[in-house]
């Protein structure tokens, strides 16, 4: 064989392989399945004639297929939704419990056409997640609806929608062409940067691993541009906010600033879905403690403050360790695997539990998982009395976790002892 011939050759095939290897290092990367949070998750469908062919309609299921295929289908549930005239609950959450089970059902799914009603397809969703809610308490509830229309009835659409948000379920609109109507987009997704506007719907395919990156957290979210080399970020956490709600709060604009204390945390930490970004949730407590928000429920800094604001005062008693035992729950079910996240709880009151032994067992048992605990303590605007300081002590992973104040208004003092931020 000629000599320069095999030189040409062998770098022509060195030349392709590494091409093969550029290519194949630019997509994106996923973890296994079992490494994704767990959630419930449902896809509502626009089938309406303005989609102007079941092809166009089968690139809206084959989106739908590519999304869910991060999930772990042995814990997460994924449930299909269609709307036209009418809507259609075409696949449960209880329906298929493997991957390559529902991603046949789905690709299967009609074209039908019609108008486009959203409002009978959210108000489907939500009878659905009543019952979901039921037998999945606990777990993210996440909403994602695909559209190429505005809605034919938009006032009825507005009343259903205000019951999405009331139940705090994540919700993702993704509008195609140019017929959509933003500011519907807007009303139905939980906040801004949850909202995709499309050329058409071949461009579904172009965010449906930035969307699966959202979903399956612990999942980078793909990009097409190089990271800032000095930039200031927070050091990865899961964090749980317990935030008394007690009567001897008095009122309303006490509790808000409380709750203006944790969005000033909030800023020095960075929420996403990214393996380096922070998850939020927040438990209120008085007589009972609630669940406002688990950790996979918002994916931004807007959306966690905007949740937090927007909670309500409750009054009654301080079970302190009701809130403590809803927080392992969440850590022990849902925390992420990775020695790099803090696992993190901040309790913030203003008095003393009213049951301070179950309250003990209670915090013996989350330091126990390795959850880092911070105390603030403010007075008892009520006048009853004050925090216990050696209830802080004990409750906070140490004395340098402890903060006290005398005043409402001082909790703005005490947040750079708190924060996380790192600069690199």
């Amino acid at each position: 064989m000629n000599c320069a011939f095999t030189i040409q050759f062998s770098w022509t095939l060195a030349a392709l392989l590494l091409s093969l290897v550029l290519v194949e290092s630019q997509r994106t990367s996923f973890p296994n399945r079992r490494d994704c949070e767990v959630v419930d998750l449902v896809f509502i469908l626009d089938r309406s004639w303005s989609l102007r062919s079941p092809a166009n309609f089968q690139k809206e299921l084959d989106f739908v297929s590519q999304v869910v295929s991060v999930l772990d289908f042995e814990n997460s549930r994924v449930s299909v939704i269609t709307f036209s005239d009418d809507a259609d609950l075409n696949i449960r959450f209880s329906d298929y419990y493997t991957l390559a089970d529902f991603q046949r059902a789905v690709r299967a799914l009609p074209w039908v056409g019609g108008n486009t009603y959203t409002h009978k397809a959210i108000e489907l969703m939500m009878t659905e997640e009543n019952q979901r809610s039921r037998d999945r308490a606990g777990i993210t509830s996440i909403g994602v609806i695909v559209t190429d229309g505005g809605s034919t009835d938009p006032y009825r659409l507005e009343d259903v929608v205000r019951q999405v948000h009331d139940k705090r379920i994540e919700m993702y609109a993704i509008g195609v062409g140019d017929e959509v109507n933003q500011k519907e987009l807007e009303m139905l997704a939980s906040s801004y940067d949850h909202v995709y506007l499309l050329k058409n719907v071949n461009a579904l395919s172009q965010i449906q691993d930035k969307l699966a990156a959202r979903f399956c957290r612990g999942t980078p979210a793909p990009s097409t541009q190089a990271p800032p080399q000095d930039i200031c970020r927070s050091e990865p956490a899961d964090i749980f906010f317990l935030v008394d709600a007690s009567s001897s709060l008095l009122n309303q604009e006490n509790f808000a600033k409380e709750l203006q204390f944790v969005v000033r945390i909030v800023d020095n930490i960075i929420v996403g879905a990214r393996p380096d970004d922070s998850r939020v949730g927040v438990i209120t407590f008085s007589t009972d403690a609630t669940l406002e928000f688990g950790l996979s429920r918002h994916t931004s800094n807007r959306a966690v403050k905007d949740a937090i604001l927007a909670l309500n005062f409750t009054t009654g008693d301080t079970f302190t360790h009701k809130a403590i035992d809803i927080m392992y729950d969440q850590f022990n079910k849902f925390m992420r695997r990775s020695t790099r996240v803090k696992k993190i709880g901040f309790v913030i009151t203003d008095g003393q539990s009213t049951d301070p032994n179950s309250l003990r067992a209670s915090i013996d048992t989350v330091k126990a998982l390795g959850i880092e605990i911070y105390a603030v303590g403010c007075c008892e605007v009520s006048g009853a009395g004050d925090f216990d300081s050696q209830e802080l002590e004990m409750m906070a992973s140490d004395r340098s976790k402890v903060a006290q104040v005398d005043n409402l208004d001082k909790l703005n003092e005490i947040t750079f002892k708190l924060n996380l931020k790192t600069c690199t």
